[in-house]
């Protein structure tokens, strides 16, 4: 293949730890045409791209082609009708993205995530999203894709920049083609306020939602309050003289201390330390009642990719958020098994559906660990991002484990997975530990069906298909594999 080099057969394990395998080719291509080379000679295999590995589902895992965009990296920015646009390369990692366009152009993105550590093409494929608005795939208005011309089969460079192939190529998991290029429109840089703040019941999180549009907040295990990251647009507002001070209180106290503390409660292994740090000492190390005013990259984002975790994220519509949070109350304290109070209203919903007795079983098996995350996610227009096809906001739910092994955490997933799926219609991340399958959640993306169509037009053999896809997509053929793949694929270890 020319001077491309292949450095297949090394081993490629994700951030998490839970995912691995071994490419029998990896590319790490420098242009387009290389794409299309690799395309090309490989089109009767699967093909799937590598990007930050920051995603907890095996959406990457292919024992056949890897293609690294490491080399797409590319940023430009520029102004069209007093707008600021900017071209990023799928290889981009996106705290390079912000800090050039920022640079170039004092502006910023419309949204982002909470962590800027992986590229592009990753953020946009599963859908990205912080609090408050949409997901960062929403935003985009044109990619720039490789797949395979639907006459004549051979590889070919697209650009998606409207109608329905737009839609679907806003967040598609990698199947429908190489994304080498995102375009989107900026937002003029701004400062965000954040006042950390305790209440007693979602109630009262949730009335100040207007004012606070871009709020966050956990569910503290064992102590059952809950912390709110009361977040607004600052505006023209100066940031506040004390920032910096902040910023070291939040990446060396919170990044850093709290979860070196949190990972020696778990290697401890005690459930009793673990339900009175949350009792006794979380409060106490959130800064409470005090507002900072910052720069949105600074106050909308963390590090907690120091230290090697797994999530699991579902995605509850808002009109039913207060029965997913009493239920995933009442599972976290049965599977701890110390100081259940009963709730009526979930043990019937448990039995409704069949798994009452299952939770009964489970009772002091697993401790969790860590805050239980809130986030709102407006409305996407996208086919298969977590909120299309949404008439109302969602909220993702995040559960995160810092335990190893993680046999007790899968089961504790599991079970709540399939309970807010069952009962309140909740959706996976697409990128997070994603224990459901298609069967689970095809009536949930009205679009799917649509989804699939598109993909196939744009790669009729599937080549951009691995098991994961088939899996949680649901296209024709169940495995998702070729000829020239493997029988046997890696799931997350158990």
């Amino acid at each position: 293949m020319g001077d491309l080099r292949d450095e297949g057969g090394t081993p490629i394990v994700n951030f998490g730890g839970n995912v691995s395998f071994t490419p029998r080719h990896r590319y790490a291509p420098r242009s387009e045409a290389e794409v299309l080379e690799v395309l090309d000679r490989h089109a009767g295999g699967a093909i799937r791209v590598v990007a930050s590995l920051h995603s907890w589902s095996d959406d990457v895992v292919c024992d056949d082609v890897i293609l690294d965009l490491c080399h797409f990296d590319r940023v430009a920015v520029e102004t069209r009708d007093g707008e600021t646009w900017a071209t990023v390369g799928a290889g981009c990692v996106l705290a390079d993205a912000l800090a050039r366009i920022r640079a170039a152009a004092d502006a910023t993105l419309p949204s982002f995530g909470a962590v800027t550590v992986q590229r592009m093409a990753g953020v946009v494929s599963t859908a990205t999203h912080g609090s408050g608005r949409s997901s960062f795939s929403h935003y985009m208005s044109a990619l720039r894709v490789a797949a395979y011309d639907p006459e004549t089969g051979k590889a070919k460079i697209f650009e998606f920049a409207g109608g329905e192939e737009l839609l679907a190529a806003r967040c598609a998991i990698g199947a429908l083609g190489v994304i080498l290029e995102l375009r989107f429109r900026c937002v003029p840089t701004y400062c965000i306020a954040e006042t950390l703040v305790r209440r007693a019941t979602l109630d009262e999180v949730l009335a100040d939602e207007a004012t606070f549009p871009l709020q966050q907040f956990v569910l503290v295990p064992y102590l059952w309050a809950f912390v709110v990251f009361q977040r607004r647009d600052a505006g023209s507002e100066r940031p506040s003289w004390w920032r910096v001070i902040h910023r070291l209180y939040a990446f060396v106290g919170i990044d850093v201390l709290l979860h070196v503390l949190i990972k020696l409660l778990v290697t401890i292994g005690r459930g009793g330390w673990i339900r009175w740090f949350f009792r006794s000492m979380f409060i106490r190390l959130a800064w409470l009642n005090r507002t900072v005013i910052d720069h949105s990259e600074r106050i909308l984002t963390l590090h907690h990719e120091l230290f090697k975790h797994l999530e699991m994220e579902m995605f509850v519509p808002g009109s039913r958020l207060a029965e997913a949070v009493a239920l995933a109350r009442y599972v976290t304290a049965t599977f701890d098994g110390s100081d259940v109070k009963p709730d009526p209203a979930v043990e019937a919903a448990l039995a409704g559906i069949g798994m009452l007795d299952e939770l009964r079983s489970r009772a002091g098996s697993y401790t969790h660990h860590y805050p239980i995350f809130f986030r709102r996610v407006l409305p996407d227009d996208a086919l298969i991002s977590m909120t299309a096809g949404a008439s109302e906001p969602f909220y993702a739910i995040s559960f995160f484990s810092y335990r190893e092994p993680r046999t007790s955490f899968y089961v504790f997933a599991d079970f709540l997975s399939r309970a807010l799926n069952r009962l309140y219609r909740a959706r996976p991340h697409w990128g997070k530990y994603f224990p459901l399958d298609h069967a689970d959640i095809d009536e949930l993306y009205p679009r799917l069906a649509e989804f699939r169509a598109i993909c196939c037009r744009y790669d009729a053999r599937g080549t951009f298909r691995n098991r994961y896809v088939a899996r949680v997509l649901g296209f024709a053929r169940a495995d998702g594999t070729h000829a020239s793949q493997a029988s046997t694929w890696p799931s997350p270890a158990k």
